[in-house]
């Protein structure tokens, strides 16, 4: 497998991310518990919608689809046009096509929704925060009685070059957009224009605060739990650093510190003082991810070819 690949160039100063620079999980425990036992969970677009429901949406014309489309895919275009007609269209739609003239058909709307559509189910995104410190902001809204994971992202390239699995990573762009449409993402422009197929580095501009770092890999939809299921993939060579949750009471601070301790010796874990305030006690169950043996096997069709879908749709 290839190293992740960043999709901005160093030439981007404003988008580039150093193998240095540092970023962060607010996660509750159960999902502390998880990354000790070495298990990562990465949730398809698809899921992450649930939260966002503009979460990988386009936002521009079909014009600018139709060109991005044709230059991504090349002669595979309309081998993919054809699975997708067969495979997704419903047997209305391929009617409503079948009758329309060419100059007035809506098939290009009908594949733009179906390949998005698509992409929302086989695109799995992992989500950070760039930041060189906490964030008060973003305890409360995710990490509220959990805990805050340091990493770097050199750290997360070379535990991907391990996973057996391609990836892309890059900053997020966030895009102004409301009852006049967009009035901030230029597809003209390339930086914007690479994104055209790959919205689920777009998000709305209310959520710029978070300043979101995604790795994104692709696979067969897993509907099972609504995204991927990484194992064995030990925690001390990833984690920097954990911050527990500034509430703390000095005997669960110490429990969950020896805990820690257990997984990554003289790992780097402290409880915040940015704050504090009250917790409640957090359970957990793994039993489910730990038996799983779902992952083994979800890919192989999408690996061999077996599951039809063009070789070329599955790129990142």
């Amino acid at each position: 497998m290839a190293k992740p690949e960043q999709i901005f160039q160093e030439s981007d100063k404003n988008r580039w991310l150093s193998d240095d620079a540092v970023v962060w999980r607010y996660v509750p425990l159960r999902t502390l518990f998880s990354y000790l036992n070495g298990l990562v969970f990465i949730p398809s677009v698809a899921k992450l919608r649930a939260g966002d429901p503009f979460e990988g949406k386009f936002y521009e014309d079909i014009a600018w689809f139709n060109k991005a489309f044709s230059d991504r895919y090349g002669n595979d275009a309309k081998v993919i046009d054809n699975w997708m007609l067969k495979e997704l269209f419903s047997a209305y739609e391929r009617k409503l096509i079948e009758i329309n003239p060419p100059e007035a058909s809506s098939a290009p709307l009908i594949l733009r929704k179906h390949y998005f559509d698509l992409v929302r189910r086989t695109r799995f995104a992992w989500c950070w925060f760039h930041s060189n410190r906490e964030s008060a902001a973003m305890w409360i809204v995710y990490g509220n009685q959990g805990v805050a994971i340091k990493t770097t992202i050199g750290k997360l390239k070379a535990l991907f070059e391990k996973s057996g699995r391609d990836f892309i990573y890059g900053r997020m762009t966030y895009v102004d957009f409301g009852i006049y449409g967009n009035t901030e993402f230029d597809p003209s422009w390339e930086p914007h224009y690479q994104l055209l197929l790959r919205p689920f580095f777009l998000k709305r501009k209310e959520y710029i605060s978070e300043d979101e770092v995604r790795f994104v890999t692709a696979g067969s939809e897993r509907d099972e739990r609504g995204g991927i299921l990484l194992k064995n993939l030990q925690p001390q060579d990833w984690i920097s650093a954990i911050r527990l949750w500034p509430g703390l009471k000095r005997d669960e601070e110490s429990s969950l510190r020896k805990t820690v301790e257990k997984f990554i010796p003289q790992g780097d874990c402290e409880k915040s003082d940015l704050f504090s305030g009250p917790i409640d006690s957090v359970t957990s169950n793994f039993e489910e991810m730990l038996s799983s043996d779902v992952e083994g096997s979800a890919d192989l069709n999408w690996r061999t070819g077996e599951d039809g879908i063009p070789a070329s749709l599955k790129g990142l």
